[in-house]
């Protein structure tokens, strides 16, 4: 028997909050940093960001992690990216948004991770918000973007990673139920816990049902954890990390 930690987090462009703009320069090498140092602590087998702006900022995370992976541009906001990486012996991308004829406004990836004994398909996924399509349209879209990636992968997904950008029982939290997969918080009893400085829980992880008997932990690091001690900035990001730890054969 074994153990496996996936952890997802959107990063906020490694810029801090406050953070007025959507438009994002470099990260900033310190937030980039302190955050990657947050994962490390984790100890995770598979890290899933959201919002890396650019191939630059996926270089720099993975130099830091000392993890390969792969980066996700964003489809018609190219600044909302993605990037996973993994600590196994074998990882590699699939599927993307970027193969998909749905008109993608984020991202969305489909990784395969696996060792000697194991293999392990993870979706990444950034799903719009209300901010650029209103209440109504990006509800729609976040249902078609997601049931477009779950169902790129005919052999279904293991774990469903990201910022979903709704919160606990909205329209994805539905399809996906009805696609076979357990929000992890709920296994845990953790469904108020938040996933973001302001609050709410618009961060999640899900996994197939048949294998939710093997979850160990569910978790969300603390806010006081991401808290700056620079005047400029109150945290390291607008969301908090999240992580999933799951036995294995």
């Amino acid at each position: 028997m074994g153990q496996f930690t996936v952890l997802s987090h959107n990063v906020f462009w490694f810029q801090g909050v406050p953070f007025p703009t959507d438009q994002p320069p470099k990260p900033d090498t310190e937030i980039l940093k302190r955050l990657c140092a947050i994962y490390q602590d984790l100890k995770p087998d598979v890290v899933c960001l959201q919002e890396i702006q650019s191939e630059e900022a996926f270089r720099m995370v993975s130099e830091e992690l000392g993890m390969p992976g792969c980066y996700c541009r964003g489809e018609e906001l190219p600044q909302y990216g993605g990037a996973t990486f993994w600590a196994s012996p074998r990882g590699k991308q699939t599927h993307s948004s970027h193969e998909s004829a749905l008109a993608t406004q984020r991202m969305w990836q489909i990784v395969e991770v696996g060792g000697d004994d194991f293999c392990l398909r993870i979706g990444n996924i950034h799903l719009p918000s209300q901010r650029q399509l209103g209440p109504e349209r990006s509800a729609e879209q976040r249902v078609a973007e997601m049931l477009e990636a779950v169902n790129s992968c005919e052999m279904g997904l293991d774990f469903i990673a990201g910022d979903f950008n709704e919160q606990y029982g909205g329209s994805v939290s539905e399809r996906l139920e009805k696609n076979g997969y357990v929000d992890a918080a709920a296994i845990a009893d953790w469904i108020e816990k938040p996933t973001g400085i302001a609050g709410g829980r618009g961060d999640f992880i899900w996994m197939r049902e048949r294998a939710s008997n093997c979850l160990l932990s569910y978790g969300v690091v603390g806010k006081r954890e991401l808290e700056c001690d620079d005047g400029n900035k109150q945290y390291l990001s607008d969301h908090l990390p999240l992580w999933v730890t799951m036995e294995t054969e």
